[in-house]
């Protein structure tokens, strides 16, 4: 989704171009990223749950033939197979007082790092140059449902981080909606299959390559020259925000509710899976003695309910790499143990 190219938004008239999803003109004072619906507030959703979700959460539905909702069906439809359904796309109006600071914090932000990074702001500043500085994307990642008012509400938590790592935030760029779903273990789907995804704003700025193993025990970027990680500074398929800062350079801005087929929803019970005990038992042929105490060191805390099942695949799979444990998970296919929640295989 290129919104880079566009004119500016009123958000930071400096270099928030984004004509295809905010074109209508508002006043300088004004602090809301706000899109023109074509539509007053009180027209009804021709989906009424989809709009109960929309009012519980405080967000606008988007119809149609609304330009915002139609540039961003046309780019996730283009991104994902046809066995997706797109069931509504909720936008964020930043009307509350606590929304129109979190705006203004993420604006204050942007301009640090641009001007930080080397961009010009301020009057008669360079807008180009700064939006290169601050290299303001938009990015992708799955949310559970019942914890959408949170993260709106009052933010990114490590509790609310069920795919995380160490507490990071996880999100793929905005022509990847699709290894979105299939990386968050966190984005499961309602009873009626749909899954929930946030189009967010971030504030990448300079980026840095983060391997996984470096992740573990880590909540801010390796120096103050970097704002941000990345798995490859070429083309990366992960964005990665510090826990540092995951309240300050990410803007939620859109909710799109999406029925993905039945292979990417939860709990597939036709999955291969494997107990945990058999699974660390498995893996530690395959790996250094500190790798192996690291590894018991997690599962000793998931016993202990200090780390969640999610986290600690996760934590295993920083370890192991994915290939090692898809291997070793798929070559299990019948139940190896009773009484330990299984990994599922998918």
């Amino acid at each position: 989704m290129d919104i880079t190219k566009t004119e500016e938004t009123p958000v930071n008239h400096h270099y928030f171009p984004a004509r295809e999803l905010n074109h209508n003109e508002e006043k300088e004072g004004d602090s809301t990223i706000s899109l023109e619906t074509g539509s007053n507030e009180e027209e009804s959703s021709d989906c009424d749950q989809q709009s109960s979700i929309a009012n519980d959460l405080g967000l606008v539905e988007l119809l149609k033939n609304d330009k915002a909702y139609e540039l961003i069906h046309r780019h996730c439809i283009s991104n994902l197979t046809p066995q997706f359904e797109i069931v509504s796309i909720l936008k964020n109006g930043f009307q509350s007082p606590l929304a129109r600071a979190k705006l203004k914090t993420f604006k204050i932000y942007a301009d640090s790092v641009a001007e930080k990074n080397g961009g010009c702001c301020g009057e008669g500043g360079g807008s180009k140059a700064a939006a290169e500085a601050a290299r303001v994307k938009y990015g992708w990642c799955g949310v559970e449902k019942d914890e959408l008012k949170t993260i709106l509400t009052y933010g990114f938590s490590q509790q609310n981080l069920k795919n995380n790592n160490g507490g990071l935030l996880y999100l793929s760029p905005d022509n990847a909606p699709l290894q979105c779903m299939i990386d968050s273990s966190s984005s499961s789907c309602d009873e009626d299959g749909v899954r929930f995804l946030l189009l967010s704003r971030i504030i990448l700025g300079k980026p840095e390559i983060v391997f996984p193993q470096g992740l573990i025990n880590r909540s801010y970027p390796s120096s103050p020259e970097f704002d941000s990680g990345v798995d490859s500074l070429t083309s990366p398929k992960k964005y990665i925000i510090w826990s540092t800062h995951m309240n300050t350079h990410v803007l939620p801005e859109f909710v799109v509710c999406i029925k993905a087929p039945s292979i990417l929803r939860k709990k597939n019970p036709k999955s291969p899976w494997v107990s945990f005990p058999v699974l660390i038992k498995s893996i530690s042929r395959f790996l250094n003695l500190s790798q192996i105490l690291l590894v018991q060191k997690h599962y000793k805390e998931h016993q202990d309910r200090k780390l969640s099942r999610s986290e600690l695949i996760q934590r295993l799979r920083s370890i192991t790499g994915d290939r090692l444990l898809v291997h070793i998970i798929k070559s299990f296919g019948q139940k190896a143990s009773e009484g330990s929640r299984p990994i599922n295989g998918q």
